[in-house]
Parts: C-alpha cells; structure tokens; sequence
C-alpha cells in the first residue's frame, strides 16, 4: 500500500508540473489556484481512501489470526480425543503414503509375478487393518485414504490368477515320466506324478496319454492346492497351521482327491492335493 501512494503522489506532482506549465502560459491565476485545490483534494480523498483500505485490511488480518487461533483450538481437542497430537497424525498420514506406496508398487507387477508374491498382499492387508484399529482413523481425511488402499488391495486381489502354469502339447512318443524330465518342464522325471495329479481332469490312467492332449504344468501352486512333499501324509498336511490345523480333517483331503488317492496310507512326493474350503 506505500507504494501505490508512492505512486499516487508522483502522479499528483507530475500533473501539478504539468498544469503549472501550461497556468504559466495559458491560465489566469485564478483558474490555476483552482485547479490546484482540485487536485489537492482528490490527492487528500486518495490518501484518506489509501488509509481506509489500509485499516480494512489490518482487521481482516486480525479476523484471520482469531479464525487460525480457533481452528488451533479445535485440533488440539480433536487431538486430545484421538489421543494423539499433530506429529502423530503426521506419522500415522506417512504410514499410510508408505503403504499406499507398496501396494501400488505390486499392482505395477504382472500377474505371475503378483501370484508369487500373493503373501505380501495378506500382510499389506495386515498392516491395514491394524491402521482402521487406531482412533485417528476416525479423522474424514484418513478414512478417505483407508478406503482408498483397500480398494486397491482388493484390486490387486481380483487381479490374481487361480493358478500359475504353462501349457504342454503332448507329442507321439511321449510319457509322463520323459514330459516332467524336459528341461523347460522340471528338468525331474520323478516330478511326473505332479504332470499326473495337476492333470487329473485329463489323465485316468498315467500311463496312457496321447498324442495332441494338452496339460498343464504347474508353476505355483494356488491357495487351495499342496504339493507332497517327502515324510508327508495326509494328517500331517492337515495339521499344518497354513492348511487346517487340525489333523482330524484329513478325510477332507482324502475324499477331494479320490481319484489320484487310492489308499489313505499311500501318496506321493509332487502330487498335487485339493484343499476344499482353502
């Protein structure tokens, strides 16, 4: 504001200089004393008009401190029912950025890849729901944020595959044992019974295939499948925390998989089991 009446008064004298030139050469003393007076009052009106938008402004700067000192206050009851104080919601919003951050960094990933990664996913989720459990997650802002990450999570959730797995055309003179032994296979042939197992749509009898059949072999399992191992059985793999956990429940292992299963004593390293309800 001082210096648009910096400006103002320059103006002012310029104009005086202007007329007292041409008063000098074409104005009687009379009109030149008039125009002067005009010209001293509307500089006076813009001085007074220069102050009065000078106090207006003041007050609105006051106005504005009182309405900063209020919403001050209203945080800091926000915060004492929160429990919390600004630097912690600070640091539960930059949470939520890092997390937000991962999640978006495995949807960049290409679904093979997701499915190999799909625990992370869980323990993203994880980490999430312990966020929705804090009481600053009751702040609009936060909750907006919260929604937003799960719908990402449950994206990346519906982007996944039921399955990883590659495609085999079975050719003249082919066997499982010989298929499950190619190098781009499993390079094992003792890994025939997985070809078997995860094929069992396809195969009644492993040792009859034929020539222009089309299997599936299996990259990663799926959330409801097993691969046996050597020293498994069926209560052992029932029993285990990520499976069942409760031995008793081998029976539903055994009656998914009647066809690959003939005695319940007897199954194989790199069968593929069913898991029902998993």
């Amino acid at each position: 504001m001082k210096i648009a009446a910096a400006f103002a008064l320059v103006l002012c004298l310029t104009l005086l200089f202007s007329f007292s030139s041409f008063a000098q050469e074409k104005m009687t003393m009379e009109e030149y004393n008039a125009k002067m007076a005009e010209y001293q009052k509307r500089e006076a009106d813009a001085k007074a008009e220069i102050a009065t938008t000078d106090a207006e402004i003041e007050a609105l700067k006051n106005q504005l401190a009182q309405v900063d000192d209020e919403i001050a206050n209203e945080w800091q009851e926000i915060y004492a029912l929160l429990g919390t104080d600004e630097a912690g919601v600070n640091e539960y919003r930059s949470s939520l950025n890092n997390l937000e951050n991962e999640v978006d960094g495995l949807a960049n990933l290409s679904p093979e890849e997701l499915f190999k990664r799909r625990a992370e996913i869980d323990q993203l989720e994880e980490q999430l729901n312990g966020f929705k459990e804090n009481k600053i997650a009751l702040l609009s802002e936060m909750q907006d944020r919260l929604a937003t990450i799960e719908g990402k999570i449950a994206q990346l959730r519906a982007s996944l595959p039921a399955a990883v797995y590659d495609e085999y055309t079975v050719v003249r003179g082919d066997y499982l044992w010989k298929i499950a032994g190619k190098p781009d296979i499993y390079d094992d042939p003792y890994q025939w019974m997985r070809v078997y197992t995860y094929n069992r749509d396809q195969i009644k009898d492993p040792d009859l295939i034929y020539a222009d059949q089309v299997f599936k072999i299996q990259r990663s399992a799926a959330a409801n499948e097993y691969i046996v191992v050597k020293g498994d059985w069926l209560a052992k793999i029932a029993g285990k925390a990520e499976i069942y956990g409760d031995p008793t429940k081998w029976t539903k292992i055994l009656e998914a998989n009647n066809t690959v299963i003939q005695d319940q004593n007897m199954i194989y390293p790199h069968q593929v089991l069913i898991l029902p309800d998993k």
